[in-house]
C-alpha cells in the first residue's frame, strides 16, 4: 500500500511539474513571451515592427510613437501653501481612449535619495486617440525638503529626481513602479526667496 502511495505521489508531482518545466524550457530565451499575453504585447507595440528596440515576440517593447510626458515651462512653488506644481504635456499614441484616474508617487533626489514629498495629479484625465493634454502634478514640500532644495541651489539650478512607489490607475489597469528617474528638473526660484 505504501508503494502505491509513493508511486501516485511521484506521478502527481510529475504531472504537475513536467508541463511547467517544458514551457520554461521552450521560452528560456525570452521569458517575457511566457508572462505577457500576445494581446497585451500588441497593444503596447501598437502592432508595429519598425523600431530597432526589440522585445516581446521580436516586436517593439514600446510603441515607437509612445513618448514620455514632456515638461511645459518651469515648476511653480507657492510659499503660502508649500505646494509645488509642474505641468507636463502628454499625447495618447494609442488607437483607444485612455483615462488616467489616479497618479501618486514619492519624489526623491536621484543622487542621495533625499525624500522631498508626495505628488499626485490635480484631476482625472481622459484622452482620446491622438489627443494631447497638459497634466499638472502637485506636491506639498516639507520644511526639510525646502531647506534641502535651498542648499542644493547653491551649486546647481536643477535637481535630478526619481519617482518612487509610482502608482497609476490607467483605464482601470493598475501600474506600479518601484523607481523611475524623471531627469533634471529646475529648482523653482520661488523656493529661494
Amino acid at each position: 500500500m505504501k508503494k502505491l502511495k509513493l508511486i501516485l505521489l511521484f506521478l502527481t508531482i510529475a504531472i504537475t511539474i513536467t508541463p511547467i518545466v517544458i514551457e520554461v524550457l521552450l521560452y528560456r530565451d525570452n521569458l517575457l513571451d511566457l508572462i505577457i499575453p500576445p494581446e497585451i504585447a500588441n497593444i503596447i507595440n501598437n502592432q508595429s515592427n519598425n523600431s530597432n528596440e526589440k522585445g516581446i515576440n521580436g516586436n517593439n517593447l514600446l510603441n515607437p510613437e509612445f513618448e514620455l510626458p514632456k515638461p511645459v515651462g518651469d515648476p511653480q512653488y507657492n510659499p503660502e501653501t508649500k505646494t509645488v506644481s509642474y505641468t507636463f504635456n502628454f499625447t495618447n499614441p494609442l488607437q483607444t481612449p485612455l483615462e488616467i484616474d489616479e497618479l501618486q508617487a514619492g519624489l526623491v533626489s536621484h543622487n542621495d535619495g533625499f525624500f522631498l514629498g508626495n505628488i499626485t495629479i490635480n484631476k482625472p484625465l481622459k484622452l482620446d486617440p491622438g489627443q494631447t493634454v497638459d497634466i499638472t502634478a502637485l506636491g506639498i514640500l516639507s520644511d526639510d525638503a525646502i531647506n534641502y532644495l535651498k542648499s542644493q541651489s547653491a551649486t546647481q539650478n536643477s535637481i535630478n529626481l526619481d519617482f518612487v512607489n509610482l502608482n497609476v490607475d490607467l483605464s482601470g489597469i493598475q501600474l506600479q513602479l518601484d523607481k523611475q528617474n524623471i531627469g533634471n528638473i529646475p529648482i523653482p526660484p520661488q523656493i529661494l526667496t
